[in-house]
C-alpha cells in the first residue's frame, strides 16, 4: 500500500501507478464520500450514460424512423464480430 500526504492545501497527489492504470487524467472529477472510517473517491463518467431515444433525432434528416434500439445494439455487434473476423483471416 502506498501512502501520501495532505498538502496545506487540502490536496494530495494519487500515485502516477494508480491514475495511470485507472487512465485518471488532469480534471477528472470525483465522488468523495465517507464509508465508515474510510474516505472514497469514486471517479465519475466523463460523459453521463445516455439511451439511443434519448439522442436519437440529433443527426436525422427528414421523417426518417428511429430504429428500435435493440436493433442497432444488434447492428454494432454485428459489425464488431465482422470486424473480429477479418483481423483472424
Amino acid at each position: 500500500m502506498q501512502t501520501v500526504k495532505l498538502s496545506t492545501k487540502g490536496q494530495f497527489v494519487i500515485p502516477s501507478e494508480i491514475r495511470k492504470s485507472h487512465h485518471l487524467t488532469a480534471g477528472t472529477e470525483f465522488a468523495v464520500s465517507f464509508v465508515g472510517s474510510e474516505i472514497r473517491l469514486t471517479p465519475l463518467p466523463m460523459f453521463p450514460a445516455t439511451t439511443v431515444a434519448e439522442v436519437a433525432g440529433l443527426l436525422a434528416r427528414g421523417e426518417k424512423k428511429i430504429p428500435d434500439e435493440a436493433i442497432i445494439r444488434a447492428k454494432i455487434a454485428q459489425s464488431i464480430k465482422a470486424r473480429d473476423a477479418a483481423t483472424r483471416e
